[in-house]
């Protein structure tokens, strides 16, 4: 069927542009490619136990935490933001930090990541990431998520999307600026890159990325630690253990399964390396995350 414009352009008197795609078009690129992977929500109830007792402490992924009661504090930097009942709050990835709790809380988190480049997620080396409220929130909205045998469609988890995004929004206030950076540190290593994202595996070696990149293995990781701000192979770990969280919290493979697709030598080295990287074991890990008590 041919396709007409019917619309009389008097309908359109008085017409002017806010913006365009040509008037806006690398703010639209930012927005277009920058990708949510959101890995679930989660609901407990936590006392002492999530007390880190003085240590700091941090994982590879972003928190959203929704407080439904109970009041903890975490402590970055030597500053304290308290976290109370009915506000929604920022907790970024590779940012260690002091957790405070010394009564019962409700609370409601989500865990993901973010990426723009394949694999690589800006939030996590953003120089000013922090601890932060987002905003005052709906709890009667959040509990709605609890009833029992729930099964989110397709428009609830696009509207939760959403709201995370409008969320980074708030703690980021200036994406555009941190998006340019973070192409600006890659930029060298962009076929590194790419081929780290086609080979990924324990069996990658640091030798074969320096080839890629053309200069000597040491010359390679001293530039590398330059731009990025870490070794080649702490990046290494950090992808693979990226890769393990989605494989165990996504899928149901046996660990032995994760270790062969993730290229380890066995499953007891991929359990030992999952463990070092996220103080439990992968199979414990998946356990937690499902909220099966072992």
């Amino acid at each position: 069927m041919k396709l007409e414009d019917t619309t009389s352009p008097s309908c359109h008197s008085g017409l002017s542009t806010v913006f365009t795609s040509t008037s806006a078009p690398h703010e639209l690129e930012i927005v277009s490619r920058l990708r949510l992977h959101l890995l679930g929500l989660y609901h407990c109830q936590v006392g002492a136990q999530w007390d880190s007792h003085g240590r700091q402490e941090s994982d590879y992924l972003h928190h959203v935490d929704i407080v439904l009661s109970g009041r903890r504090q975490v402590v970055f930097d030597g500053d304290v933001l308290d976290l109370e009942p009915g506000q929604a709050y920022w907790l970024p990835g590779n940012t260690p930090l002091e957790r405070r709790c010394k009564e019962k809380c409700r609370v409601m988190f989500l865990k993901l990541r973010c990426e723009w480049l394949p694999g690589l997620d800006p939030f996590l080396d953003w120089p000013s990431r922090r601890p932060a409220l987002i905003e005052a929130c709906d709890l009667d909205y959040w509990r709605t998520w609890l009833r029992p045998q729930l099964e989110p469609t397709a428009n609830q988890l696009l509207c939760l999307q959403a709201w995370l995004l409008e969320s980074i929004s708030k703690v980021i206030p200036d994406l555009k600026g941190l998006i340019v950076q973070h192409l600006k540190t890659h930029a060298t290593f962009a076929e590194v890159f790419t081929l780290i994202e086609g080979k990924l595996g324990a069996d990658l070696r640091i030798e074969e990325l320096a080839q890629k990149h053309g200069t000597s293995l040491h010359a390679f990781s001293m530039s590398f630690k330059r731009n990025t701000g870490m070794t080649p192979k702490a990046y290494l770990k950090r992808r693979l253990n990226q890769e393990a969280l989605l494989l165990l919290t996504n899928t149901d493979f046996k660990i032995k399964e994760i270790a062969d697709k993730l290229k380890f030598y066995d499953e007891y080295h991929f359990n030992r390396f999952f463990s070092q990287m996220n103080g439990a074991p992968p199979f414990h890990y998946r356990m937690f995350m499902r909220g099966i008590q072992l």
